[in-house]
C-alpha cells in the first residue's frame, strides 16, 4: 500500500483568480492521486476569517471560536470537492473511516471533514485556541495517520526567515520530530508535483 501523504490547502488560495487557482491546483491533485494516496486537510479561509471577525467584535472566548473555526474548515472541504476532479469527503468523525484512510486515498483524493474529530482532542494535545489553525491540525493528522509527508500549501513564496511565521504558533509542538514538512506557494501547482515527483521543489524544507 502507498505510503500517505497529507496536503493542507491553504484558505488564502481562495482568493486568487476568482477560482482558477484552485481550478489548475485541483486538477493537479486529480492527476498527482493515480501514483500517490494523498489527504487534503482544508484551511480555514474566508470562512474562518468570519469566526475570527464576529469572535472580536462580541467578545466571543478563545475555545469557542476555536470549535467555530473547526466547522470553517469542513465548510471549505466542500467547496474544494467542487474543484479537485474525482475527489471525495471522508468525516474523521465517524466510526471506521478513520483507519479507511489510507485505504481509501490510495483510490482517489481523499478531502477530510475534521471537526468532529478534532473537537474531541485533549486540549494537552490540541489547544483550544487561535494559536492551533489548520496547519497545526494537518500536522496532528499526519503523525496519527503516520503519513511520509505533509504539504503546506500557501499562497506566497516561502523564505527561511519567514518560516515560522508563515504557520501557526502551535505547529513547530504539533509536527513530530520524524515528519517531512514541505511549506510550497500553492499558486504554483507544478511544484507541488515536483516535491512529490522528484523529493525536492521551490519551497522551504521545515
Amino acid at each position: 500500500m502507498r505510503a500517505l501523504t497529507v496536503v493542507k490547502i491553504g484558505g488564502s488560495l481562495v482568493y486568487h483568480e476568482g477560482g482558477r487557482v484552485l481550478g489548475r491546483l485541483g486538477k493537479e491533485i486529480a492527476r498527482l492521486s493515480m501514483s500517490y494516496s494523498l489527504a487534503i486537510v482544508p484551511g480555514g479561509g474566508p470562512f474562518a476569517e468570519v469566526v475570527r471577525e464576529y469572535g472580536q467584535k462580541l467578545g466571543l472566548g478563545e475555545s469557542t471560536c476555536h470549535f467555530m473555526a473547526l466547522s470553517s474548515m469542513d465548510q471549505y472541504a466542500y467547496l474544494l470537492r467542487e474543484f479537485i476532479p474525482g475527489s471525495r469527503l471522508l468525516d474523521l468523525g465517524e466510526e471506521r473511516t478513520g483507519s479507511q484512510l489510507i485505504e481509501l486515498a490510495s483510490s482517489y483524493p481523499v478531502i477530510l471533514l475534521c471537526s468532529r474529530l478534532i473537537s474531541r482532542v485533549p486540549p494537552e494535545d490540541l489547544p483550544l485556541s487561535w494559536d492551533v489553525t489548520s496547519d497545526s491540525i494537518a500536522a496532528y493528522i499526519a503523525r496519527v495517520w503516520k503519513a511520509r509527508l505533509l504539504v503546506l500549501l500557501k499562497s506566497v513564496d516561502v523564505v527561511p526567515e519567514i518560516k515560522n511565521t508563515i504557520v501557526d504558533p502551535f505547529f513547530s509542538q504539533a509536527v513530530p520530530p520524524d515528519l517531512r514538512v514541505w511549506i510550497v506557494n500553492g499558486l504554483y501547482p507544478e511544484r507541488l508535483a515536483k516535491l512529490l515527483e522528484a523529493g525536492q521543489t521551490e519551497g522551504i524544507y521545515y
